[in-house]
């Protein structure tokens, strides 16, 4: 498996500091590429889409193919 997170890979999203999970099931719909960027999260439980740009956990659950 990849070690690198990608575009429509599906990830767990949490902020370690509050210990809140923002979302459990999420596809990565874009990754930050230079300073000021977001990642950007379809939460696949809410149908939410997340924009992130503080600190945040995302744990690799499961690549795309």
């Amino acid at each position: 498996m990849k070690a690198i997170i990608e575009i429509d890979d599906i990830v767990k999203v949490n902020f370690n500091n509050s210990q809140f999970t923002l979302c459990r099931q999420a596809k990565v719909l874009s990754i930050p590429r230079a300073t000021g960027d977001s990642w950007v999260f379809l939460d696949l439980d809410t149908g939410e889409i997340h924009y992130v740009s503080e600190g945040c956990t995302i744990t690799l659950i499961e690549k795309h193919n």
